[in-house]
């Protein structure tokens, strides 16, 4: 049997397995009322990925790989304390994962960590806060739920360079304003303040969008609604630390600030008996002030969430009418990004492109996904091979 047979194969299979799932699930939190203002919702969330990647294995990395395991497995817990104060606390387990973003790891990943930990309060609509352990808030589309995406995932790129990588520990004051066609988030965090840094700041925050039709008017987006919003939305953001880190570690020399900005795009339009049409796109900066030049840079300044610059576009087309129990969205994206140096290579460039299917059994509750992705660095070596990636991913919700 051919790579290519194998490869149809392997994601059939999978997918006539979680189809054969009943679709008949949860659609809410499991909520425990205390009062009249006050209750406890728990949440239970996971994606159980089925994954085949054309290398990575071997003693050349040349072989196929295959992987099953969680790339996100979550117990959540959300209180209202009063109508103004109340609390999140997210635990989840990743693993037992051996294909990463663009390795295949020699230890797998297998975490057990606090995800989110934070209170909140709503003053007012326009004056709202989070304080703890919560998502960076610059991007668009990490700030996308990631059990909400319009892909199988949300871009593996996007990502700012912080400790936990997703989450920081901060203060953040967001809001909406003219009738929820603006909305604001300035924050102060933790960012890279480290013992060993050049100095201990921290990392401020300010991002603003404008939504032309229906409003996006929470603290997370969603990278589709499923064709029950009309949504034109533009947003930007910047990010600053001063003396975030050393361009050469070992000499504890030339100190460099840390800087992002980004502005993106989004566009989601359903037509009666057409389908919904669903359009983003999204560029990000971060700059270390050359810091990789420095000898023995920061591990934060270089790698995939270190300087380099890029966008996506992805689009997206939800069939108007259910196929068998459930509705089908077809979508597709292409990236291009540029690293200062990644996996050792200076000046990396990557094209990354993927298309694929969700076939929602009961909205973001029940969905199968698959995705078919290819990875293209400009400059290959034994440890940077272009590749293939297959993906079948079941998502649940409670």
């Amino acid at each position: 049997m051919n790579v290519i047979n194998r490869k149809l194969l392997f994601s059939l299979l999978a997918l006539a397995f979680f189809v054969g799932v009943s679709a008949e699930t949860a659609s809410a939190a499991a909520v425990l009322r205390v009062s009249d203002q006050s209750w406890l919702a728990v949440t239970y969330e996971m994606q159980l990925y089925f994954q085949y990647r054309d290398q990575g294995t071997g003693p050349d990395r040349g072989d196929d790989t295959t992987d099953i395991y969680f790339r996100r497995n979550r117990l959540g817990f959300r209180g209202q304390v009063t109508d103004k104060y109340g609390f999140v606390l997210q635990i989840e387990h990743q693993g037992d994962r051996s294909i990463d973003d663009i390795r295949v790891l020699d230890d797998p990943i297998d975490r057990f960590t606090v995800l989110d930990a934070f209170l909140y309060a709503k003053f007012y609509n326009a004056l709202q806060l989070r304080v703890g352990l919560t998502k960076d808030p610059l991007v668009r589309e990490h700030n996308e739920g990631c059990f909400f995406p319009l892909s199988i995932d949300r871009s593996l790129f996007v990502y700012t360079p912080l400790r936990r990588r997703s989450r920081d520990f901060g203060l953040l004051l967001w809001g909406n304003v003219y009738d929820n066609k603006i909305q604001y988030k300035v924050a102060a965090m933790k960012g890279l303040n480290r013992r060993d840094a050049p100095e201990s700041s921290l990392r401020y925050t300010a991002r603003v969008h404008l939504t032309l039709l229906d409003p996006e008017n929470l603290p997370i987006y969603f990278g589709t609604y499923l064709g029950k919003k009309k949504v034109f939305t533009v947003g930007a953001g910047v990010q600053y630390q001063p003396d975030a880190v050393f361009g050469n570690v070992a000499a504890g020399t030339f100190p460099k600030d840390y800087l992002a900005w980004t502005y993106d795009i989004f566009f989601e339009y359903p037509v009666k008996s057409v389908g919904t049409f669903t359009a983003s796109a999204a560029f990000l900066d971060i700059d270390f002030d050359d810091a990789y030049k420095g000898g023995d840079p920061d591990p934060f300044a270089v790698g995939i969430d270190g300087e380099k610059n890029g966008w996506y576009t992805k689009a997206g087309y939800m069939l108007p009418d259910k196929v068998g129990p459930g509705q089908v969205q077809f979508f597709g994206r292409y990236e291009e990004w540029k690293f200062a140096q990644l996996q050792g290579i200076l000046d990396q460039k990557i094209d990354w492109y993927a298309a694929g299917l969700n076939y929602y059994l009961n909205g973001q509750n029940l969905r199968v996904s698959f995705e078919y992705s290819m990875n293209d660095f400009e400059k290959e070596n034994p440890e940077n091979q272009d590749f293939n990636t297959f993906t079948t991913m079941l998502q649940f919700r409670f």
